[in-house]
């Protein structure tokens, strides 16, 4: 199986139904419902970076989708089930990963992106520190994370916004590829590890605890696999499973 041509859009047992550069998959397909249905946006291609285009979660991963899949929900913040899952380690995503397979057809799962397809998503085809607003700046307005401290012009904006936890996904303004929140609101996941050698995992975005820096496309952070956090949860890209070893990712179009 091809890494350029192991999804195709139209592939009827994955995909609900075609919305351009949008697609859906049921986790409850015995009895459909909104909250437990996931919606993937299309990443295009980067042939400078030699990286084929893949699909990603256009929102984290909510605390109802967690559940569809039979999994513990530890969130601390859990006042609606449209609210991302937190207190998520990188062996739980794992383990969403595992579970996701019984929905999936054969030979496939939902796992995280690698980092530069993270990135990639993250910028939306922008050369910036982000990939929403002027690209120069971040405010409270934007995203959620400590607005006390904003990032770039315009740092006097919004300093009351600091909403301390949350919020459900998809409440503030996607980028140019449809994605939301990848700048704040949870720390999200990669595949690879820190550096060669190292026991860490890479985490990107920021979260609603931290300073608006932090949430920059280019930022990196990490943390043991085992680590769970308030502020840690995850986004996930269909995925062939044979290319999962090594960070490999193969979630991209048939074209």
């Amino acid at each position: 199986m091809s890494p350029t041509t192991d999804l195709p859009k139209y592939r009827p047992d994955l995909i609900g139904e075609d919305a351009g550069d949008e697609c859906y998959l049921d986790l409850t397909p015995e009895e459909p419902r909104q909250e437990t249905r996931m919606v993937f946006c299309w990443c295009p291609p980067a042939p400078e970076q030699k990286l084929p285009g893949f699909w990603l979660g256009k929102y984290l991963v909510t605390q109802a989708q967690w559940v569809a899949l039979g999994l513990r929900n530890r969130s601390g913040f859990n006042e609606s089930p449209q609210q991302p899952v937190d207190h998520v380690s990188w062996h739980d995503a794992g383990e969403f990963a595992q579970k996701s397979r019984d929905v999936m057809p054969a030979g496939y799962e939902l796992w995280l992106p690698a980092e530069a397809q993270w990135e990639r998503a993250c910028r939306a085809g922008r050369d910036m520190d982000f990939g929403i607003g002027s690209g120069h700046s971040l405010n409270s307005q934007l995203a959620n994370f400590n607005g006390n401290h904003p990032a770039g012009e315009g740092r006097g904006w919004f300093k009351w916004l600091y909403r301390q936890k949350t919020l459900p996904v998809g409440c503030l303004p996607s980028n140019d590829w449809g994605l939301h929140d990848m700048h704040g609101q949870l720390w999200e996941w990669c595949a690879e590890r820190y550096a060669q050698g190292s026991d860490s995992r890479v985490l990107r975005g920021g979260s609603w605890d931290d300073d608006g820096w932090y949430a920059a496309a280019g930022f990196r952070y990490r943390d043991v696999p085992l680590d769970r956090h308030e502020s840690f949860g995850l986004r996930v890209s269909p995925s062939s499973i044979q290319f999962r070893a090594g960070g490999q990712k193969s979630a991209t179009r048939y074209e």
